[in-house]
């Protein structure tokens, strides 16, 4: 059985729903059911199997998850609508704007008992607190996201603890944030978890801590199992945020031509869902940094979120100085 509301709850929706249509309990019931059976699940007495509830739900003409739940399953797709709308917003860069679509739909989903979506909007708003810097309330978005998925498998709570690392990262503290990372991959591995989008959120993210500490070697292996793992990815603009973090590691490495091959290949992907600006070429980070020069025009915690270029003492990265 999917999620649904008590029995008794359902039982007086049942009920008020039959009154609502002038159908008495044999009318409801027939031709499967008893008016017995009916009468004893509006009293709440019987948790309705799913059988029984596809059966209410077609004689009262509602859906499935609406009689189950109380939420109509429209409600719920016009809020993944608009999750991506506020993903998008805060991509091209409108972070205030961003603030408030996430806002007004983690209300709405905390109304609506929502936890995969509250969780999604908590994760946006922590997105935009690392794009205006204020790196502790990112934090505690993402805490709390975290929290609201505590029942859900290892996967869906990456992007929470990846948006963990990436506060800790922003501040400076390397070390945690390189724990945070590697440990959550030893558990997806030790546990057989091999999901694909998990792994190259967590691999791609680790990239630039690695070059920052200084070890360059775990930021190539790390490189490589991202590029591995892309081909598996449903998720295309994660495959391109790991062409980014990937290109880094080139460009440290000399490898300019394919440095702007790797961000070519994220221009490409980001062209297909349109989601943010493209990033040219190694030589010219979408105006923001290059490895010649250094242009701080856009906030550089934007430029260390996307492509990794900017230190945590504040200071351009030896990958693109």
């Amino acid at each position: 059985m999917g999620e649904r509301d008590e029995p008794g709850t359902i039982g007086r929706r049942v009920q008020q729903l039959r009154v609502e249509r002038g159908l008495t309990q044999r009318q409801l019931a027939e031709p499967v059911y008893t008016p017995a059976y009916i009468s004893t699940l509006e009293a709440g007495r019987v948790r309705p199997s799913d059988d029984a509830l596809r059966h209410l739900a077609d004689r009262l003409g509602v859906a499935f998850d609406e009689l189950a739940t109380g939420r109509s399953a429209r409600l719920v797709t016009e809020l993944h609508l608009r999750l991506t709308e506020a993903q998008r917003t805060l991509a091209v860069g409108e972070t205030e704007a961003a603030v408030a679509q996430y806002a007004g739909l983690l209300a709405e989903a905390q109304a609506q008992g929502l936890t995969e979506e509250q969780a999604a909007a908590l994760l946006g708003l922590g997105e935009c607190a690392l794009e205006t810097g204020e790196l502790v309330e990112g934090r505690e978005y993402f805490e709390r996201a975290e929290a609201r998925l505590a029942e859900a498998p290892l996967p869906a709570r990456v992007p929470a603890l990846r948006g963990r690392a990436v506060a800790h990262y922003l501040a400076g503290e390397l070390r945690y944030a390189v724990y945070l990372l590697e440990s959550t991959i030893d558990e997806l591995n030790r546990g057989g978890l091999h999901d694909p989008d998990a792994l190259l959120l967590l691999y791609a993210s680790a990239i630039g801590p690695y070059m920052d500490m200084g070890a360059h070697a775990r930021a190539a292996q790390a490189a490589e199992f991202a590029l591995a793992l892309a081909p598996q990815s449903g998720d295309p603009a994660l495959v391109a945020r790991m062409h980014r973090s990937v290109a880094r590691t080139l460009l440290a490495e000399g490898r300019l031509a394919e440095a702007d091959a790797s961000l070519a290949k994220a221009a490409e992907l980001y062209r297909g869902c349109s989601s943010v600006p493209s990033w040219p070429t190694a030589t010219g980070c979408a105006g923001t940094c290059t490895r010649r020069t250094v242009n701080w025009s856009t906030p550089r915690r934007r430029c260390a979120r996307r492509c990794g270029c900017w230190r945590p003492n504040g200071r351009p990265s030896t990958a693109v100085r």
